[in-house]
């Protein structure tokens, strides 16, 4: 989390009782209460919250979702002027991957970035690993997940 502090951004637990408070009252005053943007990993469960966290003109980055209906009032996002964009990288042309991974390497050999790793599993155990990232026995994921080949 600290590192996530330095960065000048908050993680936030969705599990947690009255995260949504917690989230909004651990911002700076100058940022009046609300986020600039939210990376959203869980949108199925969060996406109503997310919006009610944004600023005037705030973005939600909708970065994962399970494949279930949200029930959604597309008047939350008018007097804030929220933008929803959905984030794929699959979509990404060649080049466009190519430059993320340069920026992404270049930042994690300045140390810039660097990588939370929370367990590794060999590839044989690569179910295992889906599962503990849709439905963490942990509680609460901690650090990638990362296969070895």
């Amino acid at each position: 989390e600290a590192a996530v502090r330095a960065a000048g951004a908050v993680a936030v637990n969705h599990r947690e009782d009255a995260y949504v408070e917690r989230a909004m009252a651990s911002l700076p005053a100058d940022k009046g209460g609300k986020f600039d943007i939210v990376l959203e990993m869980a949108a199925h469960a969060n996406m109503l919250q997310d919006i009610v966290m944004l600023r005037h003109g705030g973005q939600l980055a909708v970065v994962g979702s399970k494949a279930e209906a949200v029930p959604f009032n597309p008047r939350l996002l008018m007097p804030a002027e929220v933008s929803i964009h959905g984030v794929f990288l699959s979509t990404a042309s060649a080049a466009e991957k190519q430059q993320t991974h340069a920026a992404l390497f270049d930042a994690m050999v300045s140390g810039a970035l660097t990588p939370v790793v929370g367990v590794e599993l060999p590839l044989s155990e690569a179910a295992t690993a889906h599962k503990e990232v849709m439905q963490p026995s942990s509680g609460g994921k901690v650090g990638n997940i990362v296969l070895v080949v």
